[in-house]
């Protein structure tokens, strides 16, 4: 009885341990298809995001055969994933990259990780760049079992990227060609960045030594203060503009004259000042000598080429300027004319040449005895003028008296073991106010002759 009862427990303990076991197993499947519920969702997600994902991802063998391709790879490059597998990616490289991925893929299996930039050829025969990542692939021994390799499509950036190096050759042939030189500055240090081989040419510098420069390299001392405050103000409008004629220091110290063009440009928060440089040294001697020459041809025409005072012809047109000049402000103004006293019989005497010589020395007292302000022609044959200006009656006589006394001291020698001295009547008078000119002039006229009439050599003027 004992026995049974013992055997009826142990049956009872069976059972429930029977019952226990069916729970645990019961929970442990119900486990299992959480398990499972997890990973098939971490599964779709996992789809999704390799559906989605931009950049395409691959899995090789050593060899670079292809095991695994992301499905991103169909809608980039055009392949279904069955013309992919087991194919050797380095068929689809471009031949001038290959060589240069295979090694690359080498460094991968050596190192563990290794970047490329290479083109793709896409189904249609069109290569796409792209710059790939590749990383070794270990299994769960750690053992190395492939190279997994991420890539990015790059093809617009590289597009762009030889757009850029394009405009840049471009830019570089119309710097070094042009035949303006041109210089880039850092606007806030003044510091040069960048010559042209047209500045080097007019400066005498090499590119090298010009990219060490400041502005007061280029610019001598004396124009230093104009130029800085020039490009002060340029630099705080941020304006065009353009200095014209400014001196520019060479190398060896000598001068040249340029216009400059300023422009600005702001990149990567960076001011730039470009500086436009035309030489413009040529074209200054060539005004600065048709300047001369226009002043050497008015000369010629108003000075007498032998006494070298002014003809006639300007007489009346400086006569003009201070006769008005007298009636604004006011002003005295006294007319001297002179005549030579018997200069008929000089030059019948001893000849022109020698009567020449008369009037140039007489012209060359007349320039001494006047102030800087007087004028004094050659009116014609052995008559002059002389105007003087702010200049009374009084005063006029004392200059007319001081040339009759200069002149008296010139001695003449004509003829071998002659000495000859000449003399001049003067007459002078003061203008008159709202008096005409062809009547002022008659009415010195008139004195210079009644002083000739009175024994010659002498002033004669009104009371």
């Amino acid at each position: 009885m004992k026995d049974q009862f013992k055997t009826k427990q142990a049956l009872i303990q069976e059972l429930a341990s029977l019952k226990q076991r069916i729970t645990e197993l019961e929970q442990s499947e119900s486990g299992h298809k959480q398990v499972e519920e997890v990973l098939k969702r971490s599964q779709i997600r996992l789809n999704t995001i390799l559906d989605n994902m931009g950049d395409l991802v691959a899995v090789f063998d050593f060899n670079g055969i292809v095991k695994f391709v992301t499905p991103s790879y169909q809608r980039i490059l055009g392949y279904g994933e069955d013309e992919l597998i087991g194919r050797n990616a380095f068929e689809y490289i471009h031949p001038d990259d290959r060589e240069q991925v295979m090694r690359s893929f080498a460094r991968v299996l050596e190192s563990g990780n290794e970047r490329e930039i290479f083109r793709f050829c896409h189904r249609d025969g069109q290569y796409i760049w792209f710059e790939g990542v590749g990383r070794i692939m270990r299994n769960e021994e750690g053992s190395v079992e492939g190279v997994v390799v991420g890539c990015r499509d790059i093809t617009e950036r590289k597009r762009t990227e030889e757009a850029l190096r394009e405009n840049e050759e471009k830019f570089k042939i119309i710097f070094d060609k042009a035949s303006d030189g041109i210089l880039i500055a850092d606007a806030q240090n003044k510091k040069f960045l960048q010559g042209n081989a047209a500045i080097c040419s007019m400066l005498g510098y090499t590119k090298e030594e010009i990219e060490n420069f400041t502005i007061y390299d280029i610019h001598s001392p004396r124009d230093i203060a104009y130029v800085m405050d020039q490009y002060e103000k340029q630099v705080a409008r941020e304006e065009d503009a353009v200095v014209e004629d400014l001196p520019i220091m060479r190398k060896d110290g000598s001068i040249f004259y340029a216009d400059i063009g300023s422009a600005h440009a702001t990149i990567g928060g960076i001011h730039y000042l470009i500086g436009i440089f035309r030489d413009i040294t040529e074209r200054k001697r060539i005004e600065e000598a048709l300047r001369e020459s226009e002043n050497r041809y008015r000369e010629l025409s108003i000075v007498d080429d032998l006494t070298q005072l002014y003809n006639s012809r300007h007489f009346y047109f400086q006569l003009k300027i201070e006769l008005d000049r007298s009636t604004r402000y006011d002003q005295p103004l006294t007319l001297l004319l002179l005549d030579l006293d018997n200069f008929k019989a000089f030059n019948d005497a001893y000849g022109h040449v020698e009567g020449d010589q008369v009037l140039i020395r007489l012209g060359q007292v007349v320039k001494r005895c006047l102030r800087e302000t007087d004028f004094a022609f050659r009116y014609g044959g052995e008559e002059f003028t002389i105007l003087l200006p702010m200049t009374t009656n009084a005063d006029g006589a004392v200059t007319a008296e001081r040339i009759l006394k200069e002149f008296k001291k010139e001695i003449f020698s004509p003829a071998p073991g002659q000495d000859v001295y000449m003399t001049v009547s003067i007459g002078l008078s003061q203008y008159k106010p709202q008096e005409d000119m062809k009547a002022f002039v008659h009415r010195v006229d008139q004195l210079m002759y009644q002083g000739k009439k009175n024994g010659k050599d002498r002033v004669c003027c009104e009371s």
